[in-house]
């Protein structure tokens, strides 16, 4: 009797060996993949580390590992010709659900595939592992294959998203760096400072809409008696904008000095925006040359809002000129405007993100509003107050909405001198 149960444990004895060492297998490859993740691994080297433990250990003979990157993709696959380049994967995990015998299903693709792991992180299905011909692999009891397969799975999927996170994070890192570059660059487009004298006075306000904007206002200084301001809005917003807008007041600064008239300048520029722009963007320009002694002032508006100039309750818009910069090869007309600045006279240059504000109907500020304000503040002596008041109206106008776009005023004073 002791010798027949001697002989019936035996292979009691050899399947809890059995059993025994295919756990140490397992433990052996959960370290290795957590290795791996601890290492930092790449999402190709996570990859590699999985469909060796499946296909070279684990004996899994087929396998393709769906993942969800924005949209599904299938991140690895081997044992099978069956490729997913031609269908659909969204309309396919859809219907996963619905699917009751695998075997029956028409899709050949399906049927290279015996088994279906859905891998979760919370409610979210991240990734599909589908497994086939798993009757030879070296854990042969498949209620323990699959759960471990289900685990070393979950492992590299979530590694993998982290990867994805840890990219992106990067990526924006990346992008933050791009645009703190791009804002600094772009506010050395801006003049340093104002002139204040007896002759003029200016001042500006400038608030972005997003950390890079398309505004551009500049004063620049001919002589003694004369000088040139301007105001300029590129369509687009952005780092392509920024540049686009940096190489405009390169040109304006280059140009400004050598032509004769503002036609010549204006035609000069028009060209630059043009050629460097390739028709894609365009620039609305305003730019106005006064000369203090003969208080003429010429001016060219290209597209833009056309400033007020007000005085002693008169307001007259400042629209003579031509299209915007760069949408024409060559600009079908210009018009030089030229008036005289009366003493006290004031001009405010502005975007059109200031007209463009809206309240929580979705009613723009508009022109109208715009005049009437600055004409209730036409003999205030503070231009710099007057910008600030008129920030505060549109803060108050726009409730609950945010600014849609940049907002730019550029204000002068004109003097008894």
């Amino acid at each position: 009797m002791s010798a027949e149960k001697h002989i019936t444990g035996i292979p009691e004895v050899n399947d809890l060996a059995s059993e025994l060492q295919e756990k140490k297998l397992q433990l052996h490859w959960l370290l290795q993949i957590s290795k791996a993740i601890n290492y930092n691994f790449s999402t190709k080297q996570l990859l590699d580390v999985y469909e060796h433990v499946l296909h070279s250990q684990l004996k899994v003979e087929r396998l393709a590992l769906l993942i969800h990157e924005h949209q599904w993709k299938c991140a690895l696959l081997y044992g099978t010709d069956k490729g997913f380049q031609d269908f659909d994967l969204e309309k396919i995990l859809d219907e996963l659900n619905s699917l009751h015998n695998l075997e029956t299903e028409k899709e050949l693709w399906i049927k290279c595939f015996d088994t279906i792991i859905p891998v979760f992180h919370k409610d979210r299905i991240l990734a599909y592992a589908l497994v086939g011909g798993m009757n030879n692999t070296s854990i042969p009891r498949k209620n323990e294959l699959v759960p471990f397969i289900q685990t070393i799975t979950n492992l590299i999927v979530v590694a993998i998203e982290n990867n994805i996170v840890s990219e992106e994070k990067i990526r924006q890192a990346g992008i933050k760096k791009e645009l703190e570059l791009a804002a600094q660059m772009q506010n050395m487009l801006f003049p340093v400072s104002l002139p204040r004298n007896e002759k003029y006075e200016l001042h500006a306000t400038y608030l972005p809409h997003q950390e890079v904007g398309g505004d551009y206002y500049d004063y620049i200084p001919v002589s003694d008696d004369e000088f040139v301001f301007c105001m300029a809005d590129v369509s687009g917003k952005g780092i392509p904008a920024a540049l686009l807008m940096s190489n405009f007041q390169a040109n304006l600064h280059a140009y400004v000095m050598h032509n004769a008239t503002l036609t010549e300048l204006v035609k000069q520029l028009n060209a630059n925006v043009f050629n460097s722009a390739k028709g894609e963007k365009f620039i609305t320009f305003f730019i106005g040359r006064y000369h203090a002694k003969s208080r003429e002032l010429q001016y060219i508006n290209a597209g833009h809002n056309p400033p007020f100039l007000l005085h002693d309750k008169v307001v007259y818009m400042l629209n003579e000129g031509c299209t915007g910069l760069g949408m024409f090869e060559e600009l079908p007309f210009i018009n030089t405007g030229k008036v005289f600045i009366p003493v006290n006279a004031l001009i405010h240059c502005y975007t059109d993100g200031v007209i463009e504000v809206e309240d929580n109907e979705g009613t723009e500020f508009g022109l109208e509003r715009l005049r009437e304000f600055l004409i209730s503040k036409m003999n205030v002596e503070n231009i710099e107050d007057a910008q600030k008041q008129l920030v505060n109206r549109l803060f108050a106008y726009k409730q609950n909405r945010s600014y849609t776009d940049d907002i730019t005023l550029l204000s002068c004073r004109f003097g008894d001198k």
